[in-house]
């Protein structure tokens, strides 16, 4: 029975093998153009919103800061969702900064030794959010061209992940190691805060222009529009299809479709296989995957339920506004700076490698 198992694993990666050369062969035009419009969208998006929330997080963490950011909150955190004060404040963090920062902040916290492998994977439910900024920009106003939708969505994520965290703090009880670490803004805490942040973008873009080939040769054999033809799906429904791959593609649905936004915010809470290809990369290797994994389902099906709950109070006024045609026009050049910035980390790092080798 195992040889049988290990010799179909193995004509399936074969055959696997042979469809992805195929694709890159005969859509060698349509990779091409999805690989530079990946590296662009790195560049212009990716970069410059998440790199500074990145460092930021990582710094707040690290220099205890958080204590005292948290001191007005402590009574929310201790009684409503049980939750210590590291918990807590990587659970703020994460719904409000971007989808990878929350395994990363817990990862960091696992590798020091102040929480245990049971937690960090518990909490990793819950601290998955691709922020406001994100939905305003790439749902509400690309969208809709109003930013209350993307409001909608953001509300409906973060509402489904405190609800699970204050199920997870009563039930489960995460706990962290007792830590005495006084304010600190050492130039090396903050060189290495940089450094991780640099080391995370790379990591994520990486994982967005390697996704956008198996993507484009998809798009370009017409298979997901085929299969919504068959099933008598439209063009909203096959966007949709695609976001559950790389949630950007959200920001290709056409005209005003807001009986999809309950849809669209389950999609968001999943935030599509890139993005948990990307949270495999940045964790650690003792935090396992699979209770976030499983906890997507439920917490996607509560999105939708508070999604389809916020569009019945606070958007039937704001439909006959924008009942019109709308052409909303973004413009982002953000090459230059950017570039700057990847440089400047190379350096960094170059320095620092060089400084090390010095002192062996």
């Amino acid at each position: 029975m195992e040889r049988i198992k290990k010799i179909s694993l193995s004509l399936a990666l074969a055959v696997l093998t042979g469809l992805c050369f195929w694709g890159l062969t005969v859509f060698s035009g349509e990779v091409a153009a999805a690989v530079r419009e990946a590296v662009l969208r790195c560049v212009n998006v990716m970069v410059p919103s998440l790199f500074a929330v990145t460092a930021v997080s990582s710094i707040v963490m690290s220099s205890g800061l958080y204590r005292y950011a948290a001191l007005t909150l402590r009574p929310i955190a201790k009684y409503i969702f049980r939750l210590p004060d590291e918990l807590f404040a990587v659970l703020i963090l994460s719904n409000v900064s971007g989808y990878p920062i929350g395994i990363k902040l817990l990862s960091e916290l696992y590798e020091k030794g102040l929480t245990d492998k049971k937690s960090a994977e518990l909490m990793a439910c819950c601290c998955y959010c691709g922020g406001p900024a994100f939905y305003t920009s790439a749902i509400g106003l690309a969208v809709f061209g109003d930013i209350k939708c993307g409001v909608i969505v953001f509300a409906s994520v973060a509402g489904a992940n405190l609800f699970s965290a204050i199920i997870i703090g009563h039930i489960f009880k995460p706990r962290v190691r007792s830590s005495d670490t006084k304010l600190n803004f050492s130039g090396e805490l903050i060189s290495s805060a940089v450094m991780s942040a640099g080391r995370t973008m790379l990591t994520v873009c990486a994982f967005i222009v390697a996704f956008s080939v198996p993507t484009a040769i998809i798009d370009s054999s017409g298979i997901i529009d085929r299969l919504c033809e068959h099933f008598g799906a439209g063009s909203s429904d096959s966007v949709l299809i695609r976001s559950c791959l790389e949630i950007s593609n959200i920001s290709g649905l056409r005209g005003t479709p807001y009986g999809l936004l309950p849809f669209i915010s389950a999609i968001c809470s999943f935030g599509g296989l890139c993005i948990v290809f990307q949270l495999g990369a940045v964790r650690s290797s003792g935090v396992s995957l699979v209770p976030f994994l499983i906890s997507r389902v439920p917490l996607a099906a509560i999105s939708f339920l508070i999604s389809l709950f916020l569009r019945r109070q606070f958007l039937p006024t704001a439909l006959p506004a924008f009942s019109v045609k709308r052409d909303v026009f973004v413009r982002i050049d953000n090459f230059t700076p950017s570039f700057c910035l990847i440089m400047l980390i190379l350096l960094l790092n170059l320095k620092r490698t060089l400084a090390f080798s010095k002192r062996v």
